[in-house]
């Protein structure tokens, strides 16, 4: 079963509007914590949207970094949650722009879901983002069942209006044998910068069963879990598109993703990446490396606004 943030991001509720944040108030927190009911299994076709009273509006034709975290806790069953943040005009319930991660909530944990990037409001008027969640039953089981929204959770506008940015979604849903490069971005700095900023995102999923989905038909399906390595890999390129310096976050890092879990989000940053005078130019690529074990099940990197790759200079 796949989340049911995959198939509903089209299908959005009215919801009602609250206080937009000011340009001093760059995080918000949830006013709306506390206990929420979980959907069936059965109703997974029609999810209810919940909206968690978090709002920071985004300027008109301008671009903003935001970053959620969702903090949930007390599960009674297995639960998909999918963490949504919903841009829309002002009087509009159409979704302009969005940002969505997703997974399975096990009971009796505290798990905190952290979904970020780069939001563009038209130059017709600014962008109101909500702070949204689904939660569905993930175990097909009976009777009550329920989640908890801890006051934690928040909204935030990292830096305010950006100086300049690029951001690029995963464009198709690819099964990992081995290693792939994921949402691969490019984007020139500006003259006299020094530094830039990268994050790259991505939504995981593992393939195992005797019944799996057809992307995953052909892939590693036993072993009970999948393990994942994520490196964010920097290029400065010269004006002949040869790389003239790598930088990354660090050595290749595995987490392994049980068939309990499922899905999957990996966060990864950098937020010193140099700008060398010494290359023949500021562009860069980026990219996400994502690597499955030999050893374990192999992966899906979710497409679309679960999996990105930015880079930006605040």
């Amino acid at each position: 079963m796949r989340l049911a943030l995959v198939t509903v991001l089209a299908a959005v509720a009215a919801l009602g509007q609250a206080s937009p944040a000011t340009a001093s108030d760059l995080r918000v927190y949830t006013s709306l914590p506390g206990v929420y009911q979980v959907q069936a299994t059965s109703t997974n076709g029609t999810p209810v949207f919940h909206d968690l009273g978090a709002r920071i509006t985004v300027p008109a034709g301008t671009t903003t970094y935001l970053s959620s975290k969702l903090v949930v806790s007390q599960a009674t069953v297995v639960t998909e949650t999918s963490h949504l943040v919903y841009c829309r005009q002002a009087g509009s319930t159409t979704l302009v722009d969005r940002l969505v991660s997703g997974q399975n909530v096990l009971t009796g944990t505290t798990t905190t879901i952290l979904t970020r990037g780069m939001i563009t409001a038209p130059a017709s008027g600014d962008l109101t983002c909500s702070l949204e969640a689904i939660f569905i039953d993930h175990s097909a089981s009976t009777g009550t069942r329920t989640i908890r929204v801890e006051a934690s959770t928040y909204l935030e506008d990292v830096f305010g209006v950006l100086a300049a940015s690029a951001q690029t979604y995963q464009p198709s849903r690819i099964r990992v044998d081995s290693g792939y490069y994921a949402a691969p971005v490019t984007f020139t700095a500006p003259a006299g910068v020094t530094s830039i900023q990268a994050i790259g995102d991505v939504n995981v999923t593992t393939c195992y069963g005797t019944r799996p989905e057809t992307l995953c038909v052909g892939g590693r399906l036993t072993g009970g879990y999948a393990y994942v390595g994520t490196q964010l890999v920097v290029h400065q390129l010269n004006q002949d598109g040869s790389v003239c310096n790598t930088t990354t976050n660090g050595a290749l890092a595995g987490v392994t993703v049980s068939n309990t879990v499922h899905h999957f989000k990996i966060n990864t940053w950098h937020t010193a990446v140099p700008v060398l005078a010494g290359c023949t130019s500021h562009t860069f690529s980026a990219s996400t490396r994502v690597t499955a074990n030999a050893g374990a099940e192999s992966i899906i990197v979710e497409a679309n606004h679960q999996s990105l790759t930015a880079l930006f200079v605040p």
